[in-house]
């Protein structure tokens, strides 16, 4: 069955040379991950850290990862072995300017930017801050951007000010490529029902994170807690708009007996277990997340600044 996960850190793990990676292309071939999005992670902790130039070392260790990279439109129907694409995590990549925004998609072919990490940048504020504030002007500005280019606003990170900005003024829908629901589990990374509601109303996607600190109270989870997010989502209507995005190779540790993309499987066997239809469970599994992307791939050039 084609999996898709919108989230891993593997590039930034591998770079800072922390060990071995959870995410391998024996692992993803073995979970049946025909895409797998990559973050490049740069985050500007102080002005001393330059994070255009740790996207760069990134970039050029694409290659280690050992997938091939789609530079380019998606295929036309699913792949049956692993491809990588590109997301940014933490817009302060792009260091306030437009131009090194167009520089980045026309390399790399961008598929998100999710807007903040945990620090505030030149486009908003993250969850983390408790800020009320929304997004700030480069922020508005880059939406458009963003939207002309077909590149999706990942929401993942930011907070709900924020949030509630890119869903009134983005024109794609919104991705949430790695969290949870609040009501589950009360993190401050995680989302609200009526943000998961939203996320849902507009067509986005919500890419259940594996990190067990935002899955349980307990900060200890295995393979149910999982379920229990995915599960809560497609109850508020979500069946169309929920999928992975594990976040593993930026997680300190993994819920118990998943840890790897190798074991994606194991979770769509718990939703049979449940009930759910293979249909269902090949929306969740990635025919979601793909289908979001491909329609902001169709979009590229439809909306204008």
């Amino acid at each position: 069955m084609f999996t898709a996960d919108a989230h891993c850190d593997t590039l930034s793990l591998i770079i800072a040379s922390k060990g071995e990676p959870a995410v391998t292309p024996d692992r993803l071939r073995s979970g049946g991950v025909g895409l797998q999005v990559f973050a490049l992670y740069a985050a500007k902790k102080d002005d001393s850290d330059q994070p255009y130039l740790k996207a760069r070392a990134m970039i050029d260790n694409i290659g280690a990862l050992g997938v091939p990279m789609l530079r380019g439109d998606l295929p036309e129907v699913p792949p049956d072995a692993p491809l990588g694409a590109l997301s940014l995590e933490g817009g302060e990549i792009l260091e306030g300017s437009l131009e090194r925004l167009d520089e980045l998609e026309r390399e790399l072919r961008l598929r998100m930017i999710a807007l903040t990490w945990n620090y505030e940048n030149e486009i908003g504020y993250p969850a983390l801050s408790g800020s009320e504030c929304g997004l700030k002007p480069f922020g508005l500005r880059l939406i458009s951007a963003m939207d002309a280019a077909g590149i999706l606003a990942d929401v993942s990170h930011l907070n709900e000010a924020g949030f509630w900005d890119v869903i009134e003024r983005a024109l794609l829908p919104p991705i949430a490529s790695h969290s949870n629901l609040k009501s589950l589990c009360d993190h401050p990374r995680n989302l609200t029902d009526r943000q998961a509601k939203a996320i849902i109303e507009r067509g986005g996607f919500i890419g259940v994170n594996f990190y067990p600190k935002f899955l349980s109270i307990t900060e200890k989870a295995d393979i149910d807690d999982i379920v229990r997010h995915i599960d809560a989502i497609v109850q508020m209507g979500g069946i169309d708009c929920v999928g992975f995005g594990s976040d593993f190779d930026g997680i300190e540790y993994s819920p118990a007996g998943v840890n790897s993309p190798a074991d994606f499987p194991m979770i769509l066997d718990r939703l049979r277990k449940l009930g759910y239809a293979e249909g269902d469970i090949a929306r969740v599994a990635g025919l979601n997340l793909w289908s979001l992307l491909k329609k902001a791939e169709a979009s590229r050039g439809a909306y204008h600044l």
